[in-house]
């Protein structure tokens, strides 16, 4: 695997005894709370959105479209405010945006609040979880920091993997739930602005001179296509699957026990690396792409059985997380003189097709069915094979 982080850490004063495990457990908190449950937990509880709300088919999409707008403009607020004030406070400011954002949800009356909450929500990742390259290059040691950001990148599964009990334990209460993680995430927020070095960063200097043809030489409209697509079919599955298996079988608990194994399934992201390291990049690549599909194609035609229900989370979730990472490695490798360049633009990519993915289906569903869009859109992600990355 190649390294996430090339560049030498600046001397900080942290715990000894235990360097590194204070720092990687406030870190996977606080993904767990902005990604885990501010950003996709959305689609846990949209059967009881939608009929409370009245929703359309249509307007589900853009509520749901707009958490991934909320993410993209958070990203450069989050990157900037690093590099400004140092990582610790847009972290804490990720926090307290997820803590406000899933509080505005949880109290809404009104349409706007409801779509203003999903907005902030989704947004926190964005200030959260950027500014955390640089506190692993400045407080971890280097034979580290890989292990390090692989744990802090797999909490996401922590998160939705937490939302299930949490959903069980309020019932039809959804509000309850949704207040539960909005404390849930000050808490976090917390600990990490007690957990993370006041030191401030220092800006690393990125080589001058970014050009299109450097953005769109050989291998990167593959990568970039790639990630479009995985974003657009990706953010379908966090966003209706829950909301389908409701459609089709009527009850509501399995679909919170479906919640948790897809989380349960995402914590195996931190083994990302191994799997590159076992069977290289373009395999891995062309497997995860193929599971992924297969977990969109099977939750529609064997959601009548929990056996189907429940391998379709299994795949999806482990294999969502391990592939957002492979899309961190194959941009490192097509763009080795300017790392940060091709890592920034798959992952806005990948958002990009996650803001338009909700939209697009919620404006197909009337039209073809829900069932129809998940089918194509595991045929769609299946296809992602032909797009793989060069043998490395």
């Amino acid at each position: 695997m190649r390294k996430h982080f090339d560049y030498p850490p600046v001397p900080v004063s942290v715990n000894r005894a235990h360097p590194n495990l204070n720092l990687t457990a406030a870190g996977v908190s606080i993904v767990a709370a902005t990604y885990g449950l501010g950003r996709y937990c959305f689609g846990l509880f949209l059967p009881e959105i939608r009929a409370e709300f009245n929703l359309s088919a249509e307007l589900v999409g853009l509520i749901a479209g707009s958490s991934y707008l909320g993410y993209l403009i958070a990203t450069f607020a989050g990157s900037w405010g690093a590099v400004l004030f140092g990582p610790r406070l847009p972290i804490f400011a990720g926090g307290v945006a997820a803590a406000t954002g899933m509080a505005l949800i949880g109290l809404a009356d009104r349409l706007e609040i409801l779509a203003l909450g999903v907005f902030v929500a989704g947004a926190s990742p964005g200030l959260a979880y950027p500014p955390f390259s640089e506190v692993i290059v400045r407080t971890v040691e280097p034979a580290c920091q890989n292990s390090v950001y692989s744990w802090i990148n797999s909490g996401t599964g922590f998160g939705v993997a937490l939302a299930g009990p949490l959903a069980l334990y309020a019932g039809s209460d959804w509000r309850l739930a949704w207040l539960l993680f909005s404390g849930l995430a000050i808490v976090f927020a917390c600990w990490n602005w007690f957990a993370i070095p006041t030191a401030r960063s220092r800006s690393i200097a990125e080589p001058s001179g970014v050009s299109l043809r450097l953005v769109l030489k050989m291998n990167a409209p593959k990568l970039f296509v790639s990630a479009f697509v995985f974003g657009l079919v990706s953010s379908i599955y966090w966003t209706y699957a829950v909301d389908l298996l409701v459609m089709l079988t009527g009850d509501h608990n399995d679909a919170i026990l479906f919640w948790i194994v897809l989380g349960v399934a995402g914590v195996t992201g931190c083994f990302a690396g191994q799997v590159v390291n076992r069977f290289g990049l373009k395999n891995a690549f062309v497997a995860l792409v193929g599971l992924i599909g297969a977990a969109l194609a099977i939750l529609p035609v064997l959601a009548g059985f929990p056996a189907g229900i429940f391998l379709s989370a299994a795949l999806f979730g482990a294999g969502f997380i391990v592939q957002t990472a492979l899309f961190g490695i194959w941009s490192m490798a097509v763009f080795k003189d300017r790392p940060a360049i091709g890592f920034g633009c798959t992952f806005f990519l990948i958002s990009l097709g996650q803001g338009a993915g909700p939209v697009l289906a919620g404006f197909l569903e009337p039209v073809f069915g829900l069932a129809l869009v998940f089918l194509v859109s595991g045929g769609l992600c299946a296809g992602l094979s032909l797009l793989r990355p060069a043998s490395r």
